[in-house]
């Protein structure tokens, strides 16, 4: 029995004249393709180009392009992506030389400086520090305190922002435990988008009582923070 790969009657002991799928090779009754014999005589004698091809290929081929168009688009994001970390990352480049030494030839290790500088900037993008939150009691195991801190992280960006959803971030204490100070938590969100949503939204975070000891700023660098505080205290220098 040679079965025909659309209908699955015999192809031997039909009436119908049946013809070889262009792909898988399986017969077809003509019939189950549309077509006659003089159809198949007269396209092929135009063009031997045309293909006759079952439904089950034609199914493949169409997923095969969907996945193609896919994976074009994919490629396409991808390269978009990169160009923007490229454009993004020689934009703080020259703008950091601007800032150290205009109108003056950098010198290697200078260089080195800086490109350290916009390489630790960019690993930091996703990142807040939060300030004041208790560290946990001595009582717990040192595998629960970050899962506590973690859950108290979660609540606490929950009331600034009821939509949040992501329950999956990671949390660090930064430096060493001292009883006289709350080391600030480091908190790895999911995008800069979300650290920017976070840091527009401190004023309503210190308007809620329970979290009035609370405060997040941008994980910044070493650099980031002197610029930080010198520009500070100039502004404080012209209040008085």
């Amino acid at each position: 029995m040679n079965p025909c790969a659309n209908c699955g009657s015999d192809t031997k002991s039909s009436n119908s004249t049946s013809i070889p799928c262009d792909v898988c090779h399986g017969m077809l009754h003509l019939n189950c393709v549309g077509l006659s014999d003089t159809d198949i005589k007269f396209t092929r004698t135009r063009s031997k180009s045309l293909k006759v091809v079952c439904n089950s290929c034609n199914n493949n081929m169409t997923q095969f392009k969907d996945v193609k168009t896919l994976i074009s688009a994919l490629q396409a994001e991808f390269t978009a992506s990169i160009n923007s970390l490229k454009l993004s990352f020689e934009t703080q480049l020259n703008d950091l030389k601007a800032s150290f030494i205009p109108k003056q030839e950098l010198a290697p290790t200078l260089f080195e400086d800086l490109v350290g500088e916009v390489i630790d900037r960019q690993s930091r993008k996703q990142n807040l520090i939060l300030f004041g939150l208790p560290e946990q009691s001595s009582s717990f195991s040192r595998d629960q305190v970050p899962e506590l801190d973690r859950v108290a992280t979660i609540k606490i960006l929950k009331a600034m922002d009821s939509s949040y959803d992501n329950d999956h971030l990671q949390v660090q204490r930064l430096g060493r435990p001292s009883s006289e100070k709350t080391r600030p938590l480091k908190v790895t969100l999911r995008s800069e988008k979300e650290v920017t949503n976070f840091i527009k939204r401190v004023k309503y975070l210190r308007s809620l009582p329970e979290y009035k000891n609370i405060s997040i700023s941008f994980d910044r660098t070493q650099k980031q923070n002197q610029y930080y505080k010198q520009g500070w205290a100039k502004y404080t220098f012209h209040c008085n």
